[in-house]
C-alpha cells in the first residue's frame, strides 16, 4: 500500500499515525524498513526539519537586510549557511529577495495608483451595475452570491489598470467600493427600467 508513496507522503502518513493513534501500522513499518530502516527515515525527517528552519531563518534575514537598505550582493555577502551549498544559498536568496521586492512594490501607494484606482472604480461600478441589473432581469430574482462575480469583475478591471494585486489596500478597497456601488446603482437601474 505504501510502496507508491514518496518520502514526503510517507513522512506525512507516519506523522499522522503517531499524532492520532500513537502507533504505526505494520504495512507502514515494513515500507520504512524496505527503504533503509527507521534510522534512515528519522534522518530524513530531521534533515527536512533542519532545512525548513534554515529556510525560515534566511527569509527573515533577507527581509530584514532589505528593509535596512542592503542591495542583493551585500545581502549575499552577509548571510551564510552551514547546511546549504553556496550556490543553493545564493539561488534561494535571489528568489526571496525578488519575492520581497515584488511584494513591496505591490503594496506601495502613490498618486498614480490612486488615480488609476479611482478610474478603475468608475469603470468597474458602471460595468458591475450593468451586469448586476441584467442578471436580475434575466434570472427574474435577486441572486446575492452573484455579487461575488461582480467583485471579481471589479477587481480584475482595477488590477488591469493599476498592475497591483489585492494585497494593495487601495486596490482592495476600490474593488469593494465598486461592488457596493454596482449593487446600489444596479437596483436604481432596475427601478428605472421597471418604470419605463
Amino acid at each position: 500500500m505504501y510502496s507508491k508513496y514518496s518520502d514526503d507522503e510517507l513522512i506525512e502518513a507516519y506523522s499522522s499515525m503517531l499524532d492520532y493513534s500513537g502507533k504505526i501500522e505494520n504495512d507502514l513499518m515494513s515500507e520504512i524498513e524496505s527503504r533503509g530502516g527507521m534510522e534512515r527515515f528519522q534522518k530524513i525527517i530531521s534533515d527536512k526539519k533542519a532545512n525548513h528552519k534554515e529556510s525560515t531563518r534566511i527569509i527573515k534575514e533577507v527581509i530584514e537586510l532589505s528593509k535596512q537598505g542592503f542591495d542583493l550582493e551585500k545581502i549575499k555577502q552577509t548571510i551564510s549557511s552551514e547546511l546549504w551549498s553556496k550556490q543553493h544559498l545564493y539561488d534561494f536568496i535571489d528568489l526571496k529577495y525578488l519575492e520581497h521586492k515584488l511584494y513591496i512594490n505591490d503594496i506601495s501607494v502613490d498618486n498614480n495608483l490612486v488615480f488609476k484606482s479611482i478610474l478603475g472604480f468608475v469603470v468597474s461600478t458602471i460595468t458591475g451595475s450593468v451586469v448586476w441589473c441584467f442578471s436580475i432581469l434575466y434570472l427574474k430574482f435577486v441572486l446575492y452570491p452573484f455579487l461575488v462575480a461582480v467583485y471579481f469583475i471589479s477587481y480584475f478591471i482595477i488590477r488591469g489598470l493599476t498592475g497591483k494585486s489585492h494585497n494593495n489596500a487601495v486596490v482592495f478597497l476600490a474593488a469593494l467600493a465598486a461592488t457596493i456601488g454596482s449593487f446600489v446603482i444596479g437596483f436604481i437601474l432596475l427601478k428605472d427600467i421597471s418604470y419605463s
